[in-house]
């Protein structure tokens, strides 16, 4: 078997590969335009047949109000005949040792099985709010402020500036370069029935805005929207309540930081159900350590962490919290915390505290039972609108 990076001739025949995995109709294969087959990895026969392939998205994400790079892990597709015999097994772990050497810090996937994928380090790190909501039930909300309709080719910068905002506050949001921003903000309203609203408050500072779908069901879905605060979504939020003679209900998906029963006067319309946002994990221990938001009074605490896919995070790392954070790998010295990849992973996303981890997990074990250690990793909400 070999193990390489995709060229150029490869690409159909790792389309046709995804067409099977994926059940996609041939005339669905696209022409490779953007050259995805430089981010894409595959596993060979002797004779040169691909057997599977997986294509390593490159993307720039928050962490802890850092860019750092992630991996956005898409198309892992085997052919069936070739499947069950450990090609994507070796594959994978090829894929994540480019990533480590490309820079990244992060990898996400969203997983067909999460078992699977939690056998090469990746675990559920985020969760989100899936919220249905009558539009009756923003009939109460005050209307305060304006709202503009942003139309194809108007300038842009104000939901840039919010959405900066936004990633600041919240892990995994990713960056976006302008042609990302034009090709989903500037479609023709009157074609897709995707409408760009913004909201202005009282000063007449732009603070939220929204992408709202009219769907062919009459309902409406935020397909992608951001916020200084969440309070901010009340400006949204009068505004949707004219939205009711044209649809039932809106749905959309909310960050933990916000609440969706203590915004709404009138919450009895409202379904919430908890959703995992995909599975992560850290590929670079050393570089999330360093950026983590360390609290001085930690003084310093030490990792022993077991990674099967990175050889490179596979030590005891110091970490001094002083003045300024520095971190080393230091196998000499006594752990105050072990932890598997997959535990890290959650800790230093701030899917979970310490004590919680602590208690549902067993791959993860406090070895120092110091006080400032229980209260070093806070949680963070994390968010996601892009899909690999």
């Amino acid at each position: 078997m070999q193990l390489r990076r995709l060229n150029p001739e490869d690409f159909l025949p790792m389309q046709d590969n995804m067409n099977i995995a994926f059940r996609f109709d041939r005339t669905e294969t696209p022409l490779d335009h953007w050259g995805s087959y430089k981010n894409a990895y595959g596993a060979f026969t002797d004779e040169g047949v691909l057997t599977s392939s997986v294509i390593a998205n490159p993307y720039r994400c928050s962490y802890w109000g850092h860019v750092v790079g992630m991996c956005g892990v898409g198309g892992v597709a085997t052919l069936p005949q070739y499947r069950r015999e450990g090609h994507m097994r070796k594959l994978i772990p090829f894929v994540l040792q480019a990533a480590y050497q490309r820079g990244d810090v992060l990898s996400s996937l969203f997983p067909f099985s999460h078992p699977f994928y939690r056998k090469f380090g990746f675990e559920c790190c985020g969760t989100v709010q899936m919220c249905e909501v009558g539009t009756h039930a923003f009939g109460k909300m005050p209307w305060i402020g304006r709202i503009r309709h942003v139309l194809p080719g108007e300038d842009l910068t104000e939901l840039k500036q919010i959405y900066q905002v936004f990633q600041q506050k919240h892990n995994f949001l990713c960056d976006r370069d302008d042609g990302y921003w034009q090709r989903r903000f500037g479609k023709d309203p009157y074609m897709t029935h995707h409408h760009v609203y913004l909201w202005y408050d009282q000063d007449d500072t732009p603070k939220a805005y929204c992408l709202l779908n009219h769907g062919e069901d009459k309902n409406y879905t935020v397909l992608d929207w951001a916020y200084t605060e969440p309070a901010d979504l009340r400006g949204l939020f009068g505004f949707f309540r004219v939205l009711e003679p044209s649809g039932e209900n809106i749905r959309f998906k909310l960050p933990m930081d916000a609440n969706i029963f203590c915004l709404l006067p009138e919450p009895y319309d409202v379904n919430v159900t908890m959703k995992n946002l995909g599975m992560l994990r850290v590929i670079n221990v050393e570089e999330a350590l360093k950026l983590y938001p360390w609290k001085a009074s930690v003084g310093s605490i030490a990792f022993r962490i077991t990674d099967g896919d990175i050889p490179e995070n596979n030590h005891t790392f110091r970490v001094d919290c002083g003045n300024g954070v520095s971190v080393a790998a230091d196998d000499a010295a006594a752990p105050d915390l072990e932890c598997s990849i997959q535990s890290l992973s959650q800790l230093l996303l701030g899917a979970a505290p310490l004590p919680v981890l602590l208690d549902n997990r067993e791959d993860i074990r406090l070895l120092t039972h110091r006080p400032e250690l229980m209260d070093a990793f806070p949680t963070n909400p994390m968010f996601l609108v892009e899909d690999f």
